[in-house]
């Protein structure tokens, strides 16, 4: 029998709250001045998912770049001190994933910068039209968390007319002989944690396609990022036995791929072995509004993406219960900038009581998970949840929604 591959949590990144990228832009520069583009970006201390302990510089070479020209992209990522970082963490066999996608979502390239010896990592890359374009770097410094930059970039020359970005009315798409279904296990909506499944067939003969072949160590790829580019999702899949209901996401902990505990269950790395044809993934829209996913796969030794257009409406919404919170407990309210307070401090051996409170939907905070204590809890709309549990070591506990995006701490001191 096919097992069905089980694909990890999507990491919802909501541009506003997460990555102060979002307002730098690249502009070309004129034929007077063909100095590189340099775009500098820092991170926010209170923005989940970024680590303000870098720095991410973008520049291009020409500094002008113009459509159907060869254009060199070069990333550097520095540390507070303004050293360059040149052991960026292996992630799924690459250590630096640039997504490059036209401002009306037509056009969308998935492509791996290298390391040079200046430790900047490059790629090269013709747009083959003018206009805007968003670039989404996705990468993990050492010792850190997963980081997402992002930057626009107008590429000069003739443009191509704006596609529409219009919803699907059936999602089955065929592209070069590959047949995709994607069916939500539940109503898409705002704010709705979902499963998204997915089946691969041979469009020519409606059969499984059992030799789908692994990319980038994997059977599949995802990506979503909405009409206005502000929420954007680079989703892997999960090993077999890590599916625990979206406990764990690509954090990217990585020396090499198969270090960072992804081990790939059912895929094809054996000659001759059928992979498996279906794949899911966990995720949450996190606001209403258009929204475009590709799903990639390989076959045949070429990658596959295939393009899906979904209208999320709005969530259910009306009078949210103010925070009933315990005598003796702390509140932490959930809300899509992450926990308030985000770190919390106790002593060895004494009790503690958090009241977790969730005021909305906007956010993918409907879970709490301390791995450590093996306790997880559904986080409901203006539902006050109580986590209790002593600890019996000094060090750090460390809290996370279901999709690992969110993040805080329990800092237990000595009596």
């Amino acid at each position: 029998m096919i097992k069905k591959a089980i694909l990890m949590s999507f990491a919802v990144v909501t541009g506003s709250a997460l990555f102060t990228a979002c307002g730098n832009v690249a502009t070309t520069t004129g034929n007077d001045n063909p100095q590189p583009v340099v775009v500098e970006t820092s991170t926010d201390n209170n923005s989940p998912g970024t680590d303000p302990a870098f720095k991410f510089e973008f520049r291009s070479e020409p500094g002008q770049v113009l459509a159907g020209t060869p254009a060199s992209l070069i990333f550097t990522v520095k540390d507070k001190q303004g050293s360059v970082v040149k052991d960026l963490q292996i992630v799924h066999e690459k250590p630096l994933h640039l997504l490059i996608v036209s401002k009306d979502l037509a056009e969308f390239y998935h492509v791996h910068p290298e390391p040079s010896a200046d430790g900047s990592y490059r790629v090269e890359h013709k747009f083959p039209n003018g206009g805007d374009y968003k670039l989404y770097a996705d990468f993990t410094p050492p010792n850190a968390k997963q980081v997402v930059e992002r930057i626009d970039v107008k590429v000069s020359g003739a443009e191509r007319p704006k596609v529409a970005l219009v919803a699907d009315t059936r999602l089955e798409k065929s592209v070069d002989g590959l047949k995709v279904t994607m069916t939500p296990s539940v109503e898409i909506k705002a704010g709705q944690e979902l499963t998204l499944d997915f089946a691969a067939f041979d469009a020519a003969t409606g059969k499984p396609a059992t030799d789908l072949q692994n990319y980038l160590g994997e059977l599949a790829h995802f990506v979503i990022i909405s009409e206005d580019m502000v929420d954007f999702v680079h989703a892997h899949p999960m090993a077999k036995g890590e599916k625990k209901e979206g406990m764990k996401m690509d954090a990217g902990k990585a020396e090499d791929h198969n270090a960072d505990g992804h081990s790939h269950a059912g895929d094809s790395k054996t000659p001759g072995t059928p992979s498996a044809f279906e794949v899911s993934a966990h995720t949450t829209f996190p606001r209403a509004g258009l929204y475009k996913l590709w799903a990639q796969f390989q076959r045949g030794g070429k990658v596959i993406s295939v393009p899906f257009i979904v209208n999320v409406p709005a969530g259910k919404s009306g009078p949210v219960k103010a925070a009933n919170v315990p005598a003796g407990a702390t509140q932490i309210t959930v809300s899509s900038d992450g926990y308030e307070p985000s770190s919390v401090s106790v002593k060895k051996g004494q009790p503690v009581k958090l009241a977790f409170y969730r005021a909305d939907a906007d956010n993918c905070g409907g879970e709490v998970v301390f791995a450590k204590q093996n306790i997880k809890k559904k986080l409901a709309v203006g539902e006050t949840v109580v986590v209790e549990f002593t600890p019996t070591e000094a060090g750090e506990i460390a809290f996370a929604c279901g999709m690992d995006m969110l993040r805080g701490k329990v800092v237990v001191t000595e009596n």
